[in-house]
């Protein structure tokens, strides 16, 4: 396998290797995840979150095919760094992550399997590869997400975050830990140039503290030791509120980005069959259901049934295209690092 670009390197360079590859996929009990390849009745999955709707789709699957899926789940820089460290034995047959440049890099790297999936010509045009690298099959949009009991008025825009009452109480997710955070940080520079670095730089200088990934960055709001955060996960929040946390969102009137969360088969896969079978599936009615229920953006439209949920034609989008924004990915990232300091 060939070595990762510097844009994945960068990606994975928070998370700790030894940590991931000490990880067993989930049935494995500590043996060899490809002792039983030759099984037809296998299939390895490593994916992102959200854990419980990657045990749910599992879980469906294995009922309606009668396989037995073996998971490897953590962040999508956990599931890039086993990945790597598994390149010369590869184990893994689909993988899931929460961002779109990284199967961008696995398909420039000729590392994907293709397959059309069977709703192919249903799902987002723009969240999928036109011959049949990688799937969008699930999104996540970006916004402002705040604690309902210290915000009476809810920010409408990153401009009201530079304001007196958010001094010191904003964060963001760090961008070397979350690959959405990233994504967002180069759409904008992408769309506004100069105006969006002025606008993290506001951010800093009212106190904005760069606070993990995702899921940490969220517990601060929650716990009330920051009011908001700025590029946070929407499905985190509808899940949180559903709960009764004191949390909402609210999604830029100027624009924000929604990342598409690729699936795809590895060329390397041992067990391709099931891995089309899975895609199928995850791409198809029953799964996309599933991920209408754990508040994701179904990659099909017509199965977006979840009323906690906003419509992605609801959400304004900044407008960006992912090839040429994972290009630019490595320099944008360094920047804001250097920024931050």
């Amino acid at each position: 396998m060939k070595q990762l670009s510097k844009y994945v390197v960068l990606l994975i360079a928070t998370v700790m290797l030894l940590a991931a590859c000490q990880n067993k996929p989930e049935g494995d009990k500590g043996s060899d995840a490809k002792s039983s390849g030759d099984s037809k009745d296998k299939l390895v999955v490593y994916t992102s979150g959200p854990g419980k709707m990657a045990k749910d789709l599992v879980k469906a699957y294995e009922k309606k095919s009668g396989k037995k899926v073996e998971v490897f789940q953590g962040t999508t820089g956990e599931v890039l760094g086993r990945l790597e460290a598994e390149k010369d034995n590869p184990k893994a047959d689909v993988v899931q992550l929460a961002s779109l440049p990284a199967a961008l890099d696995y398909k420039k790297q000729d590392l994907i399997e293709p397959y059309k999936v069977k709703n192919h010509d249903k799902l987002y045009e723009d969240w999928v590869d036109k011959d049949g690298y990688y799937y969008g099959f699930s999104g996540s949009a970006l916004g402002i997400s705040y604690n309902t009991d210290k915000v009476k008025n809810p920010p409408q825009d990153i401009e009201d975050l530079t304001k007196k009452e958010f001094k010191d109480q904003i964060a963001v997710p760090d961008p070397s830990e979350s690959g959405t955070a990233l994504d967002l940080l180069s759409i904008k520079v992408n769309n506004e140039g100069d105006k969006a670095w002025d606008d993290y730089q506001s951010l800093k200088d009212n106190g904005m503290k760069v606070a993990g990934a995702n899921k940490p960055s969220l517990e601060t709001v929650i716990k009330g030791e920051n009011k908001a955060i700025y590029g946070g996960v929407d499905y985190m929040v509808y899940k949180a509120k559903d709960k009764g946390e004191p949390v909402d969102i609210k999604f830029p009137k100027s624009g924000t980005s929604i990342s598409p969360r690729p699936a795809f088969i590895l060329k390397s896969a041992e067990h391709k069959e099931n891995a089309k079978s899975y895609m199928d599936f995850i791409t198809g009615k029953e799964g996309q259901q599933i991920v209408d229920k754990h508040y994701l953006i179904p990659a099909d439209k017509s199965q977006k049934k979840n009323k906690a949920t906003k419509k992605r034609e609801d959400i304004k989008e900044l407008e960006y295209d992912w090839e040429s924004l994972s290009k630019d990915k490595e320099d944008v990232l360094k920047k804001f690092m250097d920024q931050m300091r």
